[in-house]
């Protein structure tokens, strides 16, 4: 028998005897393709652990703070906390229109001299009353003064109050002044922050915020 022939009995014995075991292998753009697949998503499962992560530590920040054991960063943590809630709650307060005008200066001049305050009352205190801290979460609306109210938990005793008053002296036009008070004195005493003039005609109510149409 030729060479020849017996070669290719051999071929065709191979092929027989590893029929459905070798797998061929997919086109390279089909790889590609699967690969792209698996990329994908794995990205969105990163982005939605990440989201939920995220979330969380949203939702837990707001106590965090409480759990350190040092003084000082107990302090530093109560005065992120309130700087947080005070801008917030302004934002809340003061509406869109008069928004507007007086969100910059409260942002860099009013809400730092407030955190200032509690923090003088936090030093005089020890690490568990300064825990105890919190804040209101309903500022004045229509004309009433109250942006945010610093109280002990355990108390329900009021430690520092930051309030705006609208005045109108005679032939003077309107202006804002924000102001605090603290227990260091018995909230005897009115602490001037800051007074911006808003001008000849009266300004809204707080939370007064025109409904889109």
């Amino acid at each position: 028998m030729p060479v020849q022939w017996i070669k290719k009995g051999l071929v065709t014995l191979v092929a027989v005897l590893t029929f459905g075991l070798i797998t061929p292998a997919p086109p390279a753009h089909d790889l590609d393709k699967q690969n792209d697949q698996q990329n994908l998503h794995e990205s969105e499962t990163a982005r939605t652990s990440t989201h939920e992560q995220n979330a969380q530590q949203s939702e837990q920040s707001d106590d965090s703070w409480r759990s350190s054991n040092e003084k000082m960063q107990l302090i530093k943590g109560l005065s992120a906390y309130v700087s947080r809630e005070a801008l917030t709650q302004g934002k809340q307060k003061f509406g869109t229109r008069i928004g507007e005008k007086l969100s910059d200066p409260y942002i860099t001049e009013v809400v730092p001299v407030f955190i200032n305050a509690v923090k003088e009352i936090s030093m005089a205190r020890d690490k568990t009353w300064i825990r105890s801290l919190d804040i209101t979460h309903a500022p004045a609306a229509g004309y009433g003064e109250r942006i945010i109210h610093v109280y002990n938990t355990l108390s329900g005793q009021e430690v520092a109050k930051l309030h705006v008053r609208r005045n109108h002296p005679p032939q003077a036009g309107y202006a804002f002044q924000f102001h605090y008070h603290t227990v260091l004195d018995g909230f005897k005493d009115h602490h001037e922050i800051k007074t911006i003039y808003w001008g000849k005609n009266m300004p809204p109510k707080w939370q007064n915020t025109p409904i889109e149409t």
